[in-house]
């Protein structure tokens, strides 16, 4: 491949065209996937009758079966839409299953303590969940859930399979023109692996600001 070939591959079909679909569909994936774990994972820690089983039982289903299987069914299934907004709503779906055990551990985590002080004081159910309880574990799962994003954005490139053209779709087309399948690909990992990253290093900056938060100064000391 020539230079020339090299940036039409890089710059022109991944970057410009491909890039702007992927960024989509994470943010729209990511913010799906972050209502349906704070909802789901709230009726689940509060262990609401029935609600919180069935939640559980979607949980064991998007855990036990492959992304591809959940996006290939959705396109069956769904006669209309677009590719990216299946995309969208499968990648939600799983990703919201695992933020929302996030969220519920994070919610069991609460000492039962503050939860007797805000029934002593009368406070309301939702006072008590987000002035008290949600800030606290936002501020426990913040690291978790940079994790998820990371796992999120990896698992973007199965929307291919049903034809949403993000990068790893738009690098198979490319193939047809350039068939170098060690430079095509060989882009694509690179700009995964820079996001990914490049949000590993933010979560492990979160964490030591977490623990920093949680333990104080006995974290400089140690």
């Amino acid at each position: 491949m020539s230079l020339a070939d090299h940036k039409v591959v890089f710059f022109d079909i991944l970057v410009k065209s491909a890039l702007p679909v992927t960024l989509q569909l994470i943010a729209g994936a990511f913010v799906g996937a972050c209502l349906i774990g704070l909802i789901g994972g709230i009726i689940r820690g509060l262990k609401v009758p029935v609600l919180s089983q069935i939640l559980g039982v979607y949980v064991q289903i998007c855990r036990g079966v492959p992304d591809m299987l959940v996006l290939l069914f959705l396109y069956a299934v769904m006669t209309r839409g677009s590719t990216y907004s299946i995309a969208v709503l499968g990648i939600s779906l799983i990703q919201g299953a695992y933020i929302m055990e996030i969220i519920k551990g994070g919610i069991l985590s609460v000492d039962k303590g503050q939860w007797e002080a805000a029934k002593t004081l009368s406070l309301p159910i939702h006072t008590t969940l987000f002035r008290i309880v949600i800030p606290q574990v936002m501020l426990i799962a913040l690291p978790a859930l940079i994790g998820q994003l990371v796992l999120l954005i990896k698992g973007t490139s199965v929307a291919s399979t049903i034809g949403c053209m993000e990068m790893t779709k738009r690098a198979m087309i490319a193939m047809s023109g350039f068939s170098n399948a060690l430079v095509v690909y060989g882009y694509v990992l690179i700009i995964f692996f820079i996001m990914c990253h490049a949000l590993t290093v933010l979560g492990k900056k979160l964490e030591k600001y977490v623990v920093e938060r949680i333990i104080g100064d006995r974290y400089e000391r140690e």
